[in-house]
This record gives C-alpha cells, sequence and structure tokens, in this order.
C-alpha cells in the first residue's frame, strides 16, 4: 500500500478516501459470504466524496469476466457515479478502461471514447515505473503478448456496456480457473458466479434506484 501511495504522489495524483482502507483479501471474503452490504456503503462513501469534490469524470476498472473484484469494482464505482451526479444534479461523466487485453478479456468493452498514445518519453517513463514493481510482470508480460508494445503505448477509455451485458452467458473465466486450482490443491474453494451475483443485483438495484440525470 505504501508504494502504491508513493507511486501515486509520483505521477501527480492525489490518493483520497477509500484509497488503501481494503486489501483484495477482505473483498474476497465478503464475495464468498455473501455481504452485500460492504459493497453498498463504498459506492456511498465513493458517492460523498465525489459530491465533495465536485468531480466531473470517473474512470474505472473495465468489466470482464476475468478477475472478480476489477468487475465489482468497476459496478461500485458506476453506482457511486450515478449516485453523485443526482445528487449533483447534473451529468457525471464514468468511463472504464481495459484491465487485461486479448484472450484474458472475456467480456466485449463498451464503445471506445477516447484513445490516447503515449509519446516516446511518455512511454519510457511508464516502462521505468512498471520495471519497479516486478510483482505485475507477468501481467504486463501477458498484455505485451496480447496486443504487442500498444500495450504500453496506447490507453484507451470505453463508455461502460449496458448493465444487461455485464451479465455471463455462462462460466466467467476465473470460476472455472478457481475450479482448477481447487483441484491442484491451491484453493479451498472456487468464486463462482453465484457468489457474485448477489452483489451485482444488490449495486444494479442501487444504481437504478438513483435517479440519475445521465447514465453512466
Amino acid at each position: 500500500m505504501a508504494a502504491s501511495r508513493a507511486l501515486a504522489a509520483e505521477i501527480g495524483a492525489q490518493p483520497r478516501e477509500p484509497f488503501g482502507a481494503f486489501h483484495d483479501v477482505t473483498l474476497y471474503q465478503w464475495i464468498m459470504a455473501g455481504q452485500v452490504e460492504p459493497f453498498l456503503t463504498l459506492a456511498e462513501t465513493l458517492a460523498k466524496a465525489f459530491v465533495a469534490r465536485g468531480v466531473g469524470l470517473v474512470v474505472t476498472d473495465g468489466w470482464q469476466n476475468y478477475n472478480p473484484v476489477h468487475d465489482l469494482t468497476h459496478l461500485v464505482a458506476r453506482t457511486a457515479a450515478a449516485i453523485a451526479e443526482a445528487r449533483l444534479g447534473r451529468p457525471l461523466a464514468c468511463l472504464d478502461y481495459p484491465v487485461v487485453l486479448g484472450a484474458n478479456a472475456h467480456a466485449e468493452p463498451g464503445p471506445e471514447v477516447r484513445r490516447i498514445a503515449l509519446a516516446a518519453g511518455e512511454s519510457a517513463w511508464k516502462q521505468g515505473l512498471i520495471a519497479r514493481f516486478p510483482d505485475i510482470s507477468d501481467d504486463v508480460a501477458a498484455l505485451v503478448e496480447a496486443v504487442g508494445a500498444d500495450a504500453i503505448e496506447i490507453e484507451t477509455l470505453h463508455q461502460p456496456p449496458p448493465l444487461e451485458a455485464l451479465i455471463p452467458s455462462g462460466a466467467p473465466w476465473y470460476e472455472s480457473h478457481g475450479r482448477s486450482r481447487v483441484a491442484a490443491g491451491v484453493y479451498d474453494q472456487a468464486l463462482t458466479w453465484a457468489h457474485m451475483r448477489p452483489v451485482v443485483a444488490a449495486l444494479a438495484d442501487r444504481m437504478g434506484a438513483a435517479p440519475a440525470v445521465y447514465a453512466c
């Protein structure tokens, strides 16, 4: 967490509440236990922060049926944006970006609305920052393998897909991956869509209950 804060400061970002409030393991525990309220509370906390700071744009993880925490981050942010824009009485734009690319992405992104091409110096700086975090080296290698240098040099922002498009037509990738890890003796239990469904439903209901001026 300290490394993330230091990186944010270096690139000129200002971490705000609820940054660093929870680790991934806590979120997984909530999902597995069917605890919906913590995610609704998180959305409300974010909404209050958006209103207090007069936020005009929210950028969140894409929904990709790859990593359940990234997927719920997507939906929590969209829910918070819908709540906040209703309270602000004006549009609050909400975009997402693909966390993974190529074959690792198991859901279609929404329409691309912005493409950011990094200059050579910016790309080199970004790669230097990446090199300082060896824990993500495999993830970065997978991105580069999927789409080549564009994984580093190009960033895209997308309109989030309709809520109904988030529902997987079959078992999401993380479910089959989890079952294979259980079979290998690595996990005790696989996280499945059945675990995700009540959290997704609660957030979608809360989003729909917010009389949004502009549908995020």
